[in-house]
């Protein structure tokens, strides 16, 4: 029932955004996940055209190491599960165009990682022979505080592109100090297995301890003071650590 309804809040949001970034409506499997990745793919046959930047990877967050290309996925470092994290970024030509010219024809556009109108950090993870075993999409938490307010929500579109039914979502209690936002809390983890695919999504949208819109001493607005992200993995179930 509950992600039924955020079906509903999902489809109202996608009328929206589903327009200016096509890369999230819904497609045939063979077409991959997002500009052709997909699991099973070799890092060998992969092409970088399409994104301006690779490299490792850090469980979601900044880049580290520089990469030439996806067949360099060895040198960055293995996760418990033996994957190593290789890092993409969109190419993203308009953003430096605009910015070298101060052409107003880009002034409005949007650049850079974008899926569902949010900024992301994706992500190849590749077994020890090269093959992607999973694929990682965590909102960026470096975009400014109005955009990463709603980072909870790109939660919604990916039941939107993955469909609402065969999901198993838990709600976790507030921990200790922990407190709604604007009187929304979210703390959901939600996973759905099919033949092909093992996904799963996890969302915040909450304070943490000490965090407050308002400074109590001096009275002022402290922007960006909550916790809002999403975390989404697509396993291969058939990968096992070697």
């Amino acid at each position: 029932m509950l992600v039924r309804v955020q079906l509903l809040l999902a489809c109202a949001l996608m009328l929206v955004i589903v327009g200016t970034t096509p890369s999230v409506r819904a497609q045939p499997a063979s077409a991959g996940e997002v500009r052709g990745l997909k699991l099973g793919l070799s890092a060998k046959a992969m092409p970088a055209s399409g994104f301006g930047e690779l490299a490792c990877g850090s469980n979601g967050g900044a880049p580290r190491q520089r990469l030439d290309d996806w067949s360099d996925f060895a040198k960055c470092r293995p996760e418990p599960n033996g994957l190593r994290e290789v890092y993409a970024r969109f190419d993203d030509e308009q953003e430096y165009i605009g910015r070298a010219t101060d052409d107003p024809r880009y002034g409005g556009m949007r650049s850079g990682t974008r899926l569902g109108g949010h900024a992301i950090v994706l992500s190849a993870l590749f077994d020890g022979g090269g093959v992607v075993r999973a694929l990682r999409f965590v909102t960026d938490a470096r975009a400014p505080p109005h955009e990463r307010r709603m980072a909870h929500m790109f939660r919604l579109t990916i039941f939107n592109r993955y469909g609402p039914d065969g999901w198993s979502c838990t709600d976790m209690p507030a921990a200790v100090g922990e407190t709604p936002v604007g009187g929304i809390f979210v703390k959901q983890r939600c996973e759905k297995v099919t033949p092909e695919r093992q996904l799963m999504v996890e969302a915040r949208f909450l304070r943490k301890p000490g965090q407050a819109d308002i400074d109590p001493v001096t009275g002022e607005h402290k922007p960006g003071q909550f916790e809002s992200w999403t975390r989404f993995e697509i396993f291969d179930p058939s990968y096992t650590k070697r």
